[in-house]
């Protein structure tokens, strides 16, 4: 269209002589084809774009099929559980069993989900009858004594944490038909709210979403080769089926990349990945295994070692299944014993007092679900304090809880609130998930008050507001709520930070109680990045979490909770929507038990060597007890004068919690809660327990693991103040300090079990192989996008400028005759103004 219409002046002559120029044109024959010429080529060149990655990101189509496809994977797996709870403390011994189902050598890779308070403290590898005992090391000693043992041919073992919640198990040289089990042993403090204990295992993972700009190119691993088949990825023939959202976007705004990467060679603090090399489109060696399906990026750096690759449900039969067994020794009568998640018998142990066998009903089950375990004591037998006590050396550890008061909602102080929910509408959340969040928003807006304020932010690649601010309750409002949330859908990337900004900055009207309910399932790799945002803008605000589905990020939701001084609840399927989101509007509607202080034992007191978790005490609500953490060193037992005034030397060895609340005529009314300090360990009365006057105290034999509960919950700290940013290496060093002498795995230090014989002849071939998880029940399997990426652009913009090119060449002729006509005009113009 390049002379489609009469110019309104003559951009080469003056105007009163452009009549003849235009007179002579209007002879000139039409060049459409012309234009439809140049539209072609524009077109070609985009193409060129088009069938690079780029485009592929935004139609987010990439599918990863596993090595063996159909057929029964290369390595079965299964786990057996063995639950012993004393009291406060539950002792797992977790047994992963392996058997190479092939007629080669095999390294193995299995990253699998933990509680994130479990403190791994022993790990052992069985193969026959050979017991090899792991041994704690630094991270970086251990991933080098596991290498080398691999490279000679010998079995080994090795266990990492990627995070508090997520662990690697490495094996390497594993013989055909061989089966070994890796035995590995934990200590997990049981959870305790509104009259309830509860015991948490998750089985799986919902795969994480990986924010940020890897940190090379697409173009430098061996990735690259195999991306841009028209369907799928064949990669050690095949591998499976796997999962990420798409498109999607970096907190800072760019795109962010998924592929398969490895660095395996590499050592733990290096994190660039490396070049992998093709032999008959095998991996060779584990010198070029691909640990996950991600790529590291500049905010998730270990992204390859927390993206494992996921089996879907239809090969649950064959392989990842779970037997669970718990004995509890109450301490007290119990009313019940139930799973949310699994059919379960229970049933008293004979000439046992105080003490409960539980069971899943089936023997093995699936592991595409977390395990959730609940027992309730007696009404007249809940605890409001017990003190536990474990001596090593000359350390006193105890793990004390404190029960604020029980009192009357309606005689207390009633402010109005401000709330804003949150809800995760990303693709992690895709099937039974977002139901499920639905439902649960719906429940917790209709139970607002009057005189309420509140808002809806939706979120995945990017976030949607129902209000532009907060609003009031007024039924059109409500019902505009319950419309918006009906129509929400799970699809893209989980962007939460700008999400959680935009709520964190909303200014509460005054007088009125900001509060924030994060509805997700806490798919993400960059939970520190998360975990700092809250600290920073947090202000006044409460934030509480609800988790959702089968296996959600516990670690992110109660850390989260944790950092925004609230609370959580979850809820592993539709039956429980109802009782977790009752117990959440008791605590959203309950005043906060606030100005907490922690009073020591008087000889406590004046020590410089006592160190309590958590260091700053957390609000407190409704039925929600206080747990506390200390170590104290060189206490001798408390001496109790002449024993004349025995009130004080009560007082003297009492640890007392106190607070204030205040009434609903705004009268301000001080409470505590007391316990009597335990230093003595005789084997039969190690802790002592503030019941109801009418039930019995409870007396354990042993209180073993109190003080590497302590030890978990010091490192836990540790890692929190590395998050606000505390220098690593100062973190690091304190870490490793506490880790090593309670033999805990951490981010810092590892397990490696080594059998000293070589096993495998150096003629022998080996391969790598990912032992995968299930997805989680309800989750949707999902194609793996492939995002936008740098990497290779320019040789696909080469293409395009190519193919404009050869177009080009290609009508030449005409070009050239199409040019020269063109030309002839405009020299023709020029003589007719040259002769006027």
């Amino acid at each position: 269209m390049l002379f489609s219409k009469t110019p309104k002046r003559d951009y080469f002559n003056p105007s009163n002589t452009h009549k003849p120029w235009f007179r002579e044109r209007q002879h000139l024959p039409k060049h459409r084809n012309h234009t439809l010429f140049i539209l072609v080529s524009i077109l070609c060149f985009l193409l060129g774009v088009v069938v690079s990655p780029l485009s592929h990101a935004e139609s987010g189509e990439l599918i990863m099929q596993g090595e063996d496809g159909g057929a029964t994977p290369a390595f079965l797996h299964s786990t057996d559980v063995d639950l012993q709870v004393n009291g406060m403390i539950a002792h797992v011994t977790y047994s992963q069993t392996f058997i190479n189902n092939s007629d080669e050598w095999k390294h193995g890779v299995y990253t699998f989900p933990l509680n994130e308070n479990a403190a791994i403290n022993s790990m052992e590898m069985l193969i026959g009858d050979r017991v090899i005992r792991g041994k704690i090391k630094r991270k970086t000693e251990a991933k080098k004594a596991f290498d080398e043992a691999k490279k000679a041919g010998k079995r080994a073992s090795l266990t990492q944490q990627q995070r508090p919640n997520l662990f690697t198990q490495h094996l390497a040289n594993i013989a055909p038909g061989e089966k070994i089990t890796v035995t590995l042993q934990y200590i997990q403090q049981v959870n305790y709210d509104n009259g309830e204990f509860s015991f948490h295992l998750p089985t799986t993972l919902t795969p994480r979403y990986i924010p940020g700009i890897p940190v090379k190119n697409l173009s430098d691993t061996a990735f690259s080769s195999h991306a841009h088949t028209s369907d799928s990825v064949a990669i050690n023939h095949k591998l499976l089926s796997t999962y990420n959202e798409s498109p999607r976007k970096s907190n800072t705004g760019k795109e962010s990349h998924t592929v398969k990467h490895s660095d395996e060679t590499k050592n733990e603090s290096e994190q660039e990945p490396q070049h992998l090399s093709h032999d008959s489109e095998r991996l060779s060696d584990s010198n070029t295994f691909i640990s996950g399906w991600a790529l590291p990026t500049n905010e998730v750096r270990d992204a390859d070692k927390i993206t494992p690759f996921m089996l879907p449900n239809q090969f649950a039969s064959s392989t990842n299944q779970l037997s669970f067994s718990a004995t509890i020794h109450a301490g007290v009568p119990l009313d019940s014993i139930n799973s949310s998640s699994h059919q379960l018998n229970w049933h008293a142990i004979e000439n046992a007092q105080y003490q409960y066998r539980a069971w899943i009903d089936s023997k093995h089950v699936t592991m595409d679900k977390d395990v959730w375990l609940h027992w309730r004591p007696s009404s007249n037998a809940t605890p409001q304090a017990a003190y536990f006590a474990e001596n090593i050396d000359s350390d006193h550890y105890a793990l004390v809880m404190l029960t604020p008061p029980q009192v009357n909602p309606d005689d207390l102080q009633d402010f109005p609130r401000d709330v804003t929910f949150i809800i995760d509408t990303s693709g992690s959340m895709g099937g039974r998930p977002i139901e499920d969040a639905k439902a649960a928003l719906k429940l917790a807006v209709g139970r607002l008050d009057s005189k309420d304020r509140f808002n809806i932010v939706a979120f995945n690649s990017n976030y949607t507001k129902l209000f532009s601010q907060p609003t009031n309750t007024k039924p059109h409002n409500i019902k505009t709520a319950l419309s918006f949330i009906s129509g929400l859908h799970a699809n893209g990337g989980t962007e939460m930070a700008a999400a959680l900004n935009e709520a964190l900055n909303a200014q509460p009207k005054e007088n009125y109680v900001k509060q924030v309910v994060f509805i997700t399932d806490g798919a993400v790799g960059n939970e520190t990045a998360l975990f700092s945002l809250i600290q920073q803008k947090l202000g006044s605000a409460r934030l509480f979490t609800v988790g959702i589905g089968s296996a959600p990020n516990s670690y992110f939701m109660t850390r989260a909770a944790q950092f925004g001084r609230g609370s959580y609840v979850f809820i592993d399927n539709q039956n429980n929507i109802q009782k977790e989101m009752q117990r959440l509007f008791t605590k959203l509607e309950s005043p906060v038990l606030s100005n907490l202080s922690l009073t020591l034992p008087k000889n406590m007191r004046h020590s410089n060597k006592v160190e309590v978790y958590p260091k700053r005490l957390p609000d407190l609500y409704a039925s929600e007890p206080l747990l506390i953490n200390l170590k104290a060193s060189d206490l001798a037992s408390v001496a109790y004068g002449d024993g004349n005034d025995k009130n004080e030397q009560t007082a003297d060895n009492s640890l007392i919690l106190s607070g204030t609340l205040t009434d609903k005529h705004g009268n301000i009314h001080q409470w505590q809660r007391s316990i009597q300090a335990q230093y003595s360990l005789d084997e039969h009365n190690n802790n002592a327990s503030d019941y109801p006057a009418n039930a019995k105290p409870s007396h354990s034999t042993q209180n073993k693991g109190i003080a590497t509960a302590w030890a978990r919950k010091k490192i836990a700290a540790l890692m929190d103040e590395k998050a606000l940013g505390r220098d690593e290496e100062e973190v690091k060093n304190e870490i490793v300090n506490v880790a090593i002498p309670h033999n805990l795995i951490t981010a810092y230090t590892s397990f490696v079990a080594i059998e000293e014989v070589v096993s495998r002849p150096q003629s022998s071939n080996v391969q790598s192989r990912n032992i995968m998880n299930l997805m989680p029940q309800g989750t949707q399997m999902r194609a793996v996008s492939y995002p936008k990426t740098s990497a290779g652009i320019t040789f696909y913009l080469a293409i395009g400028v190519i193919s404009l090119i050869v177009l080009l060449l290609f009508h030449s002729k005409e070009l050239q005759r199409f040019l020269l006509k063109h030309y002839r005009m405009l020299k023709k113009a020029e003589r007719v103004t040259q002769h006027v």
